[in-house]
């Protein structure tokens, strides 16, 4: 099985909505964050550069409620490479209990340059890196939000 990348966080105060659950379009934030790190993590860029694409859309399944003082972790994975762009599909689960699904996404990006304002194909570093970070059997790493 493929590793995903995988990072945990608090569900803070400010997540909620007034039924006391986590906001519908805070998981759209969570996806985000970890595909941010990810990104990161894939293409060796620092934390405060940008990074060469863009996301083209989002969704979302909502499977049950998150709440203020849970830790969540969302997986990410990569289940597609195209030419210029990739799919990646998330997991939000309960840490500690990755069958406790809290939520399902799934998000395209597209390799992008912004001094010419157009997409590219995605480089080959690109491709062998994540070959590489999601080979089968290799060890799992999970990243705490700040």
């Amino acid at each position: 099985m493929p590793r995903a990348f995988k990072l945990q966080f608090d569900v803070t105060y400010r997540d909620q909505d007034p039924a006391g659950h986590v906001s519908a379009t805070v998981y759209y934030v969570y996806m985000l964050n970890a595909y941010m790190a990810y990104a990161h993590e894939l293409l060796d860029v620092p934390l405060d550069r940008g990074i060469p694409q863009i996301m083209l859309k989002t969704s979302c399944e909502y499977v049950r409620p998150a709440k203020w003082g849970e830790t969540l972790q969302v997986s990410a994975l990569i289940t597609r490479l195209g030419t210029k762009s990739f799919d990646i599909d998330y997991v939000i689960s309960l840490a500690g209990n990755e069958k406790d699904v809290i939520a399902r996404g799934a998000s395209t990006h597209v390799a992008y340059d912004y001094e010419t304002e157009r997409t590219v194909p995605l480089s080959d570093a690109f491709r062998a890196r994540v070959q590489q970070y999601q080979a089968e059997g290799a060890s799992q790493e999970i990243f705490e939000a700040a």
